[in-house]
């Protein structure tokens, strides 16, 4: 069998499964297209008590608790575009390696108020970055900045 051939054979293996998983599976939380996530916005500088998920937080959400010292920021982006530029005093913590970054993780207050971004736009690592602390670390307020940082960099913020 030649490689083509595997390949081919791989992905209608693969493709067959899903459509079988997809079909007697009763799982509403399965679908064959991700769905865009919505994520409920702060409207106020108060960050609520009784979080069930993390929420999204505007430029001058974040400005105003990066001005009062009272949220820590951390940059979900690869260690390389860290280095390029970020928010003055965030931590980097690269969703795709966080397993490495489990001492600093694990050194965090799980009380404090976190501010998570990345790289803005279709940029997904803060939103996965902040599920993980949230969900899995038991973060209790924990908040992504959509904007991210080339909204920060443009307004002229410290970095």
């Amino acid at each position: 069998m030649t490689h083509k051939n595997q390949i081919i054979g791989i992905f209608l293996l693969a493709t067959i499964l899903g459509l079988i998983r997809f079909i007697f599976i009763n799982d509403p939380e399965f679908t064959l297209i991700k769905k865009e996530r919505i994520v409920q916005q702060i409207s106020s500088y108060v960050v609520p008590d009784d979080m069930t998920e993390p929420m999204s937080v505007d430029l001058e959400f974040a400005k105003h608790h990066f001005d009062n010292s009272s949220a820590i920021f951390i940059d979900a982006r690869e260690v390389e575009d860290f280095e390029l530029g970020h928010i003055k005093d965030a931590i980097n913590i690269p969703y795709d390696y966080y397993e490495e970054y489990e001492n600093i993780i694990d050194e965090l207050d799980d009380m404090a108020i976190y501010i998570i971004y990345c790289s803005g736009g279709e940029c997904s690592l803060s939103l996965d970055l902040a599920d993980y602390l949230f969900n899995e670390k038991v973060f209790e307020k924990v908040l992504i900045f959509e904007g991210g940082w080339p909204e920060w960099r443009d307004a002229g913020y410290p970095y």
